[in-house]
């Protein structure tokens, strides 16, 4: 019973910690886990759900996501379009770079389209 109590008293002196604005937003780091690139969008689908999009220009971009969970920043570099997308638009991606830079400074990279081998992750 003494253990117990021990354990109880332990807990509950850890919990304010745990419970810290700042130290929960630590601790759950957002993950990417798929991002799609058009020449007008760019969304990114975290691990967690949730899905953040921004306006995206033919020749790439940089900024912040609004109105979006994940304080996050992109980095897009389009190389070239793709030489399907005057037939076919917005449904094939170009060919890109993609930074996702989460708010603690943590970068994953990916390549578009699809196809290709998509991610290379790079811790900064």
């Amino acid at each position: 019973m003494k253990r117990f109590g021990l354990v109880l008293v332990s807990l509950l002196a850890v919990a304010p910690v745990l419970a810290a604005p700042g130290l929960a937003a630590a601790a759950i780091h957002a993950r990417v886990d798929d991002i799609k690139l058009t020449s007008k969008q760019l969304t990114v689908r975290f691990k967690d759900g949730a899905v953040c999009r921004s306006t995206m220009q033919p020749e790439g971009g940089m900024g912040m996501f609004i109105d979006c969970p994940h304080h996050a920043r992109f980095d897009v570099r389009v190389k070239r379009q793709s030489w399907l997308a005057p037939a076919l638009g917005d449904l094939v991606e170009p060919y890109a770079t993609v930074v996702i830079i989460a708010e603690d400074g943590r970068a994953e990279t990916f390549k578009t389209p699809g196809s290709m081998d998509r991610r290379f992750p790079r811790y900064d």
